[in-house]
């Protein structure tokens, strides 16, 4: 009686034990459009009790879980004691037997059911969560508080769930095992640094900025906009830091073309629009959030004085996600064009070893992965035209600056003529020396 008494606690034991971690892993995984469901339909109020307070709920969940598996295995010991009448032998084989049923029905089984059905298990087991973490109270918070004492570091509210840096590390990994490709990891990771970049790392820097002057005709704005290709251009008053509107292709062309008969003699005063101003200082993520909100594209960007520091637009912010937007107004050479036997014309984002293969040589960098951030990388700064490095025997040269943020958009790759990869050869010096010099 006893030996089947205690066979029951131990199962019923690691059978609840099982739900718990099971109903841990489905709130941990569960989906934001699912939980959005979920409280729409019946059950809705347990489930919003743990949503509203995820953070407890999980930690009770974790107590519960250690809980049971303890109670389990106490169970289990007790049983093959009374069985073997051995405490030596009993504490082996229930550790034993204990190890391999708690691995398989609470460690691997429950959270993987938790994970792959996570709306379900919610649906069916936040009464459950709710009622544990309401039994506990506040133990399970000073625990985790009394263990943050004895353990470096403060508490962290959202230790139930991901951090940042562990969300990085899970994709890093992710991304190595092949399991995302390169283009999605970088993407994700571009999300993740919006919130560090500064307005002032994607503008258009103001001695860059295309405008027109206060008091301009509507065809000289024409020609502008059809040279220029730009759809948006500042009007400008006594100077740059002097912006009296922003002038939009669209309503010059509406001018132009509309029936009044005096359009033409209107100047870009009365047709540009206000202006949007922005802090240099202001991350980027926030910045797009309101430029969506406001439906606007374009802003002015000043810096701590109030003066003009540069010009932004939603493409620069996306292009911080996605990477450089080429449209049909940017100039796309091909990636590779042989000048000459022996040296070629390079796009900067050509893979390095691509490059390498162009010379016969094993070229790679754990560093980077164009050959634009390998000039940048060995040159040490900002490459700009006529820029120089030697590596591995290959000459690179910046050829030509394109796009909105004059980067560096074609290199020239040649050997040299005397072919010595050591930075203490006469010609690495040289073009040390030639590089030092226009910088």
């Amino acid at each position: 009686m006893i030996v089947a008494a205690l066979a029951s606690m131990t199962l019923v034991f690691s059978l609840v034990a099982a739900v718990v971690t099971s109903a841990e892993s489905a709130f941990t995984y569960l989906p934001r459009q699912d939980a959005e469901e979920l409280l729409k339909g019946p059950r809705a109020q347990p489930i919003k009790k743990v949503l509203d307070a995820p953070v407890a709920h999980m930690h009770a969940l974790r107590f519960w879980r250690v809980w049971f598996e303890m109670a389990s295995a106490v169970a289990m010991a007790i049983l093959f004691h009374d069985l073997l009448d051995n405490v030596w032998l009993a504490g082996l084989l229930a550790t034993v037997v204990m190890a391999a049923v708690g691995f398989v029905l609470v460690g691997v089984s429950p959270r993987q059911l938790g994970r792959a059905h996570a709306p379900s298990i919610v649906h069916f087991t936040a009464s459950l969560v709710s009622l544990l973490c309401a039994v506990l109270g506040p133990v399970p918070r000073w625990l985790v508080k009394l263990g943050s004492s004895v353990t470096p570091g403060a508490a962290r509210q959202e230790a139930a769930f991901f951090t940042e840096e562990e969300f990085r590390e899970l994709l890093s990994r992710a991304n190595k095992a092949d399991m995302i490709e390169d283009s999605e990891a970088e993407l994700i990771h571009s999300v993740f640094e919006l919130g560090d970049t500064m307005v002032r790392a994607v503008m258009v820097p103001r001695t860059d900025m295309v405008s027109i002057e206060s008091g301009s005709s509507l065809d000289t704005a024409m020609l502008l906009f059809l040279r220029s290709g730009y759809s948006r251009i500042p009007v400008i008053g006594e100077s740059s830091d002097d912006i009296v509107g922003i002038l939009y292709l669209k309503d010059v062309v509406a001018e132009l073309h509309g029936l009044n008969s005096q359009s033409r003699q209107r100047t870009v005063d009365s047709v540009c629009r206000g202006v949007r101003y922005v802090p240099e200082s202001k991350p980027v993520d926030e910045f797009l959030k309101e430029l969506q909100r406001e439906s606007t594209h374009v802003a002015i960007v000043i810096d701590e004085y109030g003066g003009t520091a540069g010009l932004v637009t939603l493409e620069d912010l996306i292009e911080e996600i996605v990477g450089e937007i080429v449209d049909e107004y940017d100039s796309e050479g091909p990636e590779l064009e042989e000048l000459a036997e022996g040296e070629f014309r390079v796009s900067s984002r050509m893979g390095v070893e691509d490059l390498g293969e162009l010379f016969g040589i094993d070229l790679d960098d754990d560093e980077v992965d164009t050959v634009g951030g390998l000039l940048a990388k060995t040159l040490g700064r900002v490459p700009i035209v006529g820029s120089e490095v030697l590596v591995e025997g290959i000459l690179l040269t910046a050829d030509r600056l394109e796009g909105r943020r004059n980067r560096v958009s074609h290199i020239i790759a040649r050997r040299p003529i005397h072919n010595d990869t050591t930075h203490s050869s006469p010609v690495y010096k040289q073009e040390a020396a030639k590089t030092h010099e226009r910088h």
